[in-house]
Parts: C-alpha cells; structure tokens; sequence
C-alpha cells in the first residue's frame, strides 16, 4: 500500500505541475475522516483538483488559502520515518503527505491512511442570467 501510496501522490503531483508556475490550495470539506484539499490556478471562480485524504491522524495546516509555486515539487509522499513523526505524534500505518507552501515558512503536512485524487471542475459562481 505504501509504494501505491507514493505512486498517487507523484500522479497528484504532476497534475499540479503541469497547471502554470503557481497553484493555490484550500481545506474544501472535512467530515467523517474525510479531509478533502481543493486546488487550482483561480479559487475564486472553481477548482480543478480535489485530494482527498481517509481516516486522517493529524493535519498541520492553514484552513485558508495557501499558494504553491510549481516549478519544485509541490505535493509529496514522505518516507517512513521522518522529521514529522515524532513531533506530530504520528502513529505507525499512517502515511504522512506534505504540500510545499510558498506564502508561509511551514508546509502543510497530513498524516492520512489514504489518498486518492478528483480532477473534475467545480464552479463556486453561478452565471448569471
């Protein structure tokens, strides 16, 4: 499952990359250990990415906006062991995912036991008529 894991979040990774030299992210929804981050070029109008995070054991973040700049890797699967372990408190069977933050000297860091990705479009203005 690790190596599935890591696998996801290069794919997650790549999909923002490819969208310009800058990708902003929000906490869209947390309920029942869902934790869904939505991410795009323009946040005021829709998003285009959605990461989805299952049964959730920590999150070290902003619930506002933060932005990213895409040209390094921006979205990432952390090694087994790492600085976030002890410090976060996180317990063996979770994998911990960071997002590099461009606007904040921390990272937002998720401790989660999966993840998977949505990349259709959601439109938050409707037109108007």
């Amino acid at each position: 499952m690790s190596k599935e894991l890591k696998i996801i979040a290069e794919e997650i990774d790549t999909i923002i990359r490819s969208q310009g030299l800058w990708f902003d992210f929000h906490v869209y929804r947390y309920e029942s250990n869902k934790l869904i981050i939505a991410g795009s070029s323009d946040l005021i109008y829709y998003h285009e990415l959605e990461i989805i995070f299952e049964n959730i054991q920590a999150f070290h973040g902003f619930f506002s906006e933060w932005h990213s700049d895409t040209t390094k890797v921006v979205f990432e699967k952390l090694e087994e062991r790492n600085e976030f372990n002890g410090p976060l408190e996180i317990e063996q069977g979770y994998s911990v995912f960071r997002f590099k933050t461009e606007d904040y000297q921390n990272d937002v860091i998720i401790a989660a036991e999966n993840i998977s990705f949505n990349t259709d479009t959601v439109f938050y203005l409707k037109e108007m008529t």
